[in-house]
C-alpha cells in the first residue's frame, strides 16, 4: 500500500488579513507535532519545494503559507514591521493548535533569512505557544548591520567594484536616514532615479518606494531584546560562506545574548563551504535536513508516561 502525505489548504486571519497556505500531514492519524514556516525576506510563498514532504515523512504537520499580498493571501506585507509579522506568525501558530490532529504544546517555528528575526521574535512574545525554534541563516545581529555586510559582501562577490559597493551603501544609508527624518519613500527613491538604471542597483533591498518603507521600517530592529527573552529551544544554523549574513559576527552574538540569558537549550552549527540557503556547489549541504529533523524530534517528543506505583 502507497502511503502519501496528505496536502491540503489551510488559511487563517491577522487583523483584517486572510493568509492561505499549504498544510502537509503525515499519512497516518495525529496527533502530530507541528511546524510553522517563518518566511524571509521580499514578497515570499508558500512554496517549501520538498521540506514539506520531508517533514511529514519524518511525522511532522507543517504550515507555509502565503505573505500578506503574495499567492492567495490578502494584504501587503511591504506595510508591515517585524513585530506584525511575529504576531502573524503567532496566529498561524494558533491556528494549527487549535486543530485536533495537531499536538498543541508541540509547535515550532522554522525561520529562514529575516524569518530568523521573526521567528525568535514571535517565540519570545508568547512562550507557551511556541515549543523551539530553529533558525535558518538568520542574522544575530541588527538590520542596518546585515545591510551593510550583505551589500558590501554581495556586490564584491559578484564582481561588482569596491566603489560600486561604496555608492550602494550610500544609497543604502540615504533611504533609511531620509526616511527616518520624515520624508516620502516616493521622494526618496526618486531622488536616487540617476542610480536606477546602475547593474548593480537590483540588489539594493529597496528598489521602490514600498520596499524603502519596509526596509525603513525595520531598520532600527535588534534581535536582542528577544533572544534574551527566548525560553523554548533554539537551533541556529549557518553557511559558512553567506555572502548576505555576517556568520561570525552572528555567532558570537548569538552565543554572548544566550549565555547571559542563561538559557539551557540552545545549538549553533555553522556548515563549512555551505552558502545562505546552506547549499554546497547547489546542492544542499550534507547532514542539513537530518540536523533538522532529529533536532526537532528530539524537542518535540512526548513526555515519558509516568508508570503507576
Amino acid at each position: 500500500m502507497l502511503f502519501l502525505p496528505q496536502t491540503g489548504e489551510l488559511s487563517f486571519r491577522h487583523g483584517d488579513d486572510v493568509l492561505v497556505g499549504d498544510l502537509v500531514r503525515p499519512p497516518w492519524p495525529g496527533p502530530y507535532p507541528a511546524v510553522v514556516f517563518v518566511e524571509g525576506s521580499g514578497p515570499g510563498g508558500r512554496d517549501q519545494r520538498d521540506w514539506q514532504t520531508r517533514l511529514a515523512a519524518a511525522g511532522f504537520a507543517s504550515l507555509a503559507y502565503d505573505k500578506p499580498g503574495s499567492g492567495a493571501s490578502t494584504g501587503n506585507w511591504t506595510r508591515q514591521r517585524l513585530t506584525d509579522r511575529a504576531d502573524e506568525t503567532l496566529a498561524g501558530v494558533n491556528a494549527l493548535r487549535a486543530r485536533s490532529d495537531v499536538r498543541a504544546d508541540a509547535v515550532a517555528l522554522i525561520g529562514g533569512s529575516q524569518g530568523g528575526w521573526v521567528a525568535p521574535l514571535a517565540a519570545s512574545r508568547s512562550p507557551a505557544a511556541v515549543a523551539a525554534v530553529v533558525s535558518v541563516s538568520g542574522p544575530g545581529v541588527g538590520v542596518v548591520a546585515q545591510e551593510e555586510y550583505r551589500l558590501g559582501r554581495q556586490l564584491t562577490a559578484t564582481g561588482f567594484t569596491a566603489d560600486d559597493a561604496r555608492q550602494a551603501l550610500a544609497l543604502f544609508q540615504e533611504q533609511i536616514d531620509r526616511v527616518r527624518a520624515g520624508d516620502d519613500p516616493a521622494a526618496v527613491h526618486a531622488a536616487q532615479a540617476r542610480w536606477h538604471e546602475a547593474p548593480w542597483y537590483a540588489l539594493l533591498a529597496g528598489t521602490s518606494p514600498a520596499s524603502i518603507a519596509f526596509l525603513a521600517g525595520i531598520a532600527d530592529h535588534d534581535p536582542e531584546p528577544a533572544l534574551a527573552a527566548l525560553r523554548c529551544p533554539l537551533l541556529a544554523i549557518f553557511g559558512a560562506d553567506d555572502v548576505q549574513v555576517p556568520v561570525e559576527a552572528s555567532v558570537r552574538a548569538l552565543d554572548r545574548i544566550l549565555v547571559d540569558a542563561r538559557h539551557t537549550d540552545h545549538t549553533i552549527v555553522v556548515f563549512p563551504g555551505a552558502d545562505h540557503g546552506i547549499r554546497v556547489r547547489g546542492v544542499r549541504a550534507p547532514g542539513f535536513d537530518e540536523l533538522v529533523v532529529t533536532w526537532l524530534q528530539h524537542r518535540l517528543s512526548p513526555p515519558p508516561r509516568q508508570l503507576r506505583a
